[in-house]
């Protein structure tokens, strides 16, 4: 069990809390060690562990037990942490509120999205018509396989391919993918036990195209990627075959439709995501609409080109 920290001189009343230090001490707190909220944060483990020491100091008590497997809040570190996540959702509602109050079609907005939907989606055919139309509106792009956290304002708007099922938020799905085999117009012919297959392996996060691919396809895959975009640009060059969004024919005359007799593949949707009190909000509206609009070319891929009977 950890030590109180050494009170401080008789007389002296603690120093004022530092809020950068309140937020650290939830970060903690929700991902159960130092090390975690340090990977998370992108900072070193020694830093917050030598923040966290501090903030006990001005406390003058101890809110975290140190075990072996990571840190374990006291009894008053429980209730320290309810108090900041109650100042935590007092704030961002009250930047919610001012954002509210936002009138010109300018600032910021955070979109979080995949990888492969902002190369092939976003930035070729949204960012240009967003600048075009408001040339004051800012975009940040955070890709990742990982949910942004949009009731923490993570993000202000996602596209999402699941639709959310908890938080005060909107949702709209803007666009249904059909998935079908996919290769280079080179391997048109080849039966499914002839073709090299392409894998993708997202670690903790679930790839529907993957577990079909694995169902309806008896070989081991070739080649094994990391991301949606190395598995797409694998069958460009001609390495393989994979399970891919019909859409995606679209990029490349050289690829087609391959025709092995499988069952249909699954369907993905697209959703666009923001919490209820941003979506009015001008900057939020205008993204939002830009993205409904434009990304629509998806829904409309060139008709399959199957390999020859």
């Amino acid at each position: 069990m950890a030590r109180a920290p050494a009170p401080a001189p008789a007389g002296r009343p603690p120093a004022d809390v530092d809020w950068a230090d309140l937020r650290l001490f939830l970060e903690v707190a929700r991902a159960g060690s130092f090390s975690a909220a340090a990977r998370k944060l992108g900072i070193e483990q020694s830093t917050v562990s030598r923040r966290m020491a501090s903030f006990e100091r001005t406390l003058r008590v101890a809110v975290f037990d140190r075990l072996p497997g990571g840190s374990m809040l006291t009894p008053l570190g429980e209730q320290l942490r309810r108090h900041v996540e109650s100042m935590e959702a007092g704030a961002d509602q009250l930047v919610r509120e001012a954002n509210g109050h936002e009138r010109e079609v300018e600032g910021l907005v955070r979109l979080a999205l995949t990888e492969s939907i902002a190369v092939h989606g976003v930035i070729p055919r949204v960012l240009p018509v967003l600048a075009e139309r408001h040339p004051r509106v800012s975009l940040h792009l955070l890709t990742s396989y990982e949910a942004a956290d949009l009731g923490h304002r993570e993000a202000e708007i996602a596209v999402r391919f699941f639709r959310p099922r908890s938080g005060d938020l909107v949702a709209a799905r803007i666009v249904t993918l059909p998935t079908v085999p996919i290769a280079h117009r080179k391997h048109a012919k080849k039966s499914r036990d002839e073709l090299d297959w392409i894998g993708v392996d997202l670690g903790s996060i679930p790839a529907v195209e993957e577990d079909y691919q694995k169902r309806h396809v008896r070989r081991a895959p070739k080649l094994v990627v990391s991301s949606y975009i190395a598995q797409l640009e694998a069958v460009r060059a001609g390495l393989g075959a994979a399970v891919l969004p019909r859409s995606v024919l679209d990029l490349d005359d050289g690829l087609v439709e391959l025709d092995l007799g499988l069952p249909a593949g699954p369907v993905l949707e697209l959703w666009l995501v923001t919490p209820r009190s941003l979506r009015h909000v001008p900057r939020i509206a205008a993204v939002w609409d830009a993205l409904e609009e434009q990304l629509q070319f998806l829904n409309g891929a060139r008709r399959a080109r199957a390999r020859p009977r």
